[in-house]
């Protein structure tokens, strides 16, 4: 197209934000080949958006609102006129020149369906899974995450809801401050390990919280559970478990069905990822202050005399992962109202 070659060095600044719960954050927006990319200020990319797709909502003070779809959460705002004028003009030239929607689709499905079948080929189903769990959008990610919570609140619970416990869990998440820790749900029953799953979600099961009296063996568990996913993303080992064919769904969609989210919620309350290394689960502790000597006393492994010699804080956790009440509130979550 004669428009995007002219535009495809052009970028601006945008204020992006992944779906309505985020906050906004200061991006680049430029143009890739036939997408919007966006990146952060370190060229990392966030996001890739079809031309095609884009949605564009005028503001009246000259500024735009940008969405990958229709019905998209996730968002950007520029105030950059010529990369406007320049995004409606491609946008009005792919309408013109493009086939037929229903055509192009058709078009674009078997296209992809051909790659996918050459890469599943030569490289087999991890590259395929691989592929999935890396071109699923963060807003897409975010809503397959709270799926899968959904069916693993159907399946093993229902969750744990008392008012002051689910206060305290949220103050848990604050006090340990991980990138990687949004949410922090509770399943009654007992299990050994914390579930991880996509969106930052970590799921405790009762006996995690009510067999101790320290609020540091309930953050281990945390920790511990977010360490095993240090080198693989929750999503990718979820993926990797259920068969290529759910990943196939993902790359040509971006949804799955009822049945196959399902099987991911089932396959997330069965799954016993590769424990991480002690240096991996010490780090945890370290980076969010807090000893690692009163969770590794309730483990029975060789890994309890390591975390406890190499205890970032042997007196004590030099801030308190929860007060007094907040603690007593969280050991209270299981009990109906």
């Amino acid at each position: 197209m004669t428009a995007l070659k002219k535009y495809q060095r052009l970028e601006c600044i945008g204020l992006w934000r992944s779906d309505l719960s985020a906050q906004r954050r200061e991006v680049i927006l430029s143009f890739g080949k036939a997408t919007l990319v966006l990146t952060d200020s370190q060229n990392r990319v966030l996001s890739h958006w079809s031309l095609a797709a884009v949605e564009v909502q005028k503001g009246k003070m000259g500024e735009a609102t940008l969405r990958p779809g229709a019905e998209a959460e996730e968002t950007i705002e520029i105030k950059d006129k010529i990369m406007l004028e320049a995004l409606l003009k491609v946008r009005k030239e792919i309408n013109q020149t493009g086939p037929h929607p229903g055509k192009l689709r058709l078009i674009i499905a078997i296209v992809t369906l051909i790659a996918i079948s050459s890469v599943t080929i030569f490289l087999g189903p991890p590259a395929l899974v691989s592929y999935a769990s890396k071109v699923l959008p963060t807003a897409k990610r975010l809503q397959l995450g709270q799926a899968i919570r959904q069916h693993i609140g159907q399946l093993a619970g229902p969750y744990c809801e008392n008012p002051e416990g689910t206060i305290a869990v949220q103050k848990l998440a604050k006090r340990l401050n991980s990138k990687n820790l949004k949410q922090i749900l509770v399943l009654p029953g007992y299990r050994e390990k914390a579930i991880v799953i996509p969106g930052g979600i970590v799921i405790l099961s009762e006996n995690m919280i009510k067999t101790t009296s320290n609020p540091e063996v309930t953050a281990g568990y945390i920790l511990s559970a977010l360490a095993d996913y240090e080198n693989e993303e929750p999503i990718q080992l979820h993926l990797s478990k259920v068969g290529f064919p759910i990943s196939l769904s993902l790359i040509i969609s971006n949804e799955l069905s009822e049945t196959q989210i399902d099987k991911l919620a089932k396959n997330a309350l069965a799954l016993s990822p590769h424990p991480a290394s002690n240096s991996s689960i010490l780090n945890k502790f370290r980076t969010t202050q807090v000893s690692s000597t009163p969770f590794a006393r309730i483990l029975s492994n060789k890994n309890s005399e390591y975390l406890i010699n190499n205890d970032p804080y042997p007196e004590n956790s030099p801030n308190l992962v929860l007060p007094d009440g907040a603690w007593l509130g969280l050991q209270a979550i299981c009990l109906k109202m």
